[in-house]
């Protein structure tokens, strides 16, 4: 059987069309590096390479066996790489869940910077509620969500890691009739992102109607937020571009019950062996929830 060792100084070897040149490149003695070529072609029962005063030259033989060896080392080479990288976590594919607001508020900026650290790492990014994401993990078909802890049914293989705490806010588009001042009777229409979203303060309620609207994609809720006087029931966290961009405003709530916050949460079966892969990137959207909430 051929060795690979045999094979690296033979085309080497090829490539540098001198012993001493190959050997250097090499780091072996030219002794060794001839004695390998010998050895080689004693074991194949053909003449690789010609040498005379002029140098070194393939035979057919050497330039058949070559082609085939170059891609061989190739694809093992590759191997190795891929598997260096897969054990730092720096290749490799990963797939896992976001619930909407959670993907809006953390994506953008963890996945940025994954692309930049690890730009051979494939992410396939399942963007579904809650519930959808838990039968996913029980399945095994991702490898962690990342949620609001609303509607995350219970079960004692799941383990639930907090995040930190997002503020939920009312937001409205800018120039909306409740901030210019006072009060209106205006019934106006209510967004939300997910039907099992925290309840509402009963002034809220009243202000829309009892009625709620929902859309779970949360760039489609901002445009209809922008360009209606819906009051959207959703996270400074999530809007911020828009808030800087004076699209969208929040609306104070001076005078009445403030809206509570809602824990961020990661969800992990617990008896799932992780992949650095996995670890990094939920280390990632450990630092990113630290980092908003640190700026908050």
């Amino acid at each position: 059987m051929l060795d690979l060792k045999s094979l690296r100084y033979v085309v080497v070897l090829a490539r540098r069309m001198s012993y001493a040149r190959a050997a250097d490149e090499l780091n072996i003695s030219q002794s060794t590096l001839s004695r390998s070529i010998q050895s080689l072609e004693a074991k194949l029962g053909v003449r690789l390479f010609d040498r005379d005063r002029s140098g070194v030259s393939l035979t057919p033989h050497g330039v058949a066996l070559v082609g085939r060896a170059a891609s061989l080392l190739a694809e093992v080479d590759d191997i190795e790489r891929h598997t260096l990288l897969n054990a730092r976590g720096a290749a490799g594919s990963i797939r896992f869940g976001m619930a909407p607001m959670p993907a809006s508020i953390l994506l953008p900026a963890v996945m940025a910077q994954r692309f930049q650290d690890a730009p051979e790492v494939t992410n396939d990014v399942v963007i579904q509620d809650a519930e959808a994401l838990w039968r996913l993990l029980i399945a095994g078909e991702i490898e962690f969500f990342v949620s609001t802890d609303v509607s995350i049914p219970e079960a004692p293989l799941v383990v639930r890691e907090t995040l930190g705490l997002v503020p939920i806010s009312l937001i409205v588009r800018c120039g909306h009739p409740l901030l210019k001042g006072g009060i209106s009777d205006t019934v106006y229409p209510l967004l939300r992102s997910s039907v099992g979203q925290a309840p509402l303060p009963d002034d809220i309620v009243q202000r829309c109607g009892g009625l709620v609207n929902v859309i779970s994609d949360l760039g489609v809720a901002s445009a209809v937020a922008a360009a209606s006087n819906a009051i959207w029931v959703s996270s400074v966290f999530a809007v911020s571009k828009e808030i800087r961009a004076g699209v969208l405003c929040e609306l104070p709530r001076q005078g009445h019950s403030s809206l509570q916050g809602t824990r961020m949460v990661m969800c992990s079966l617990e008896r799932r062996s992780q992949s650095v892969l996995t670890r990094t990137l939920k280390q990632a959207f450990r630092n990113r929830m630290k980092a908003l909430i640190q700026a908050a």
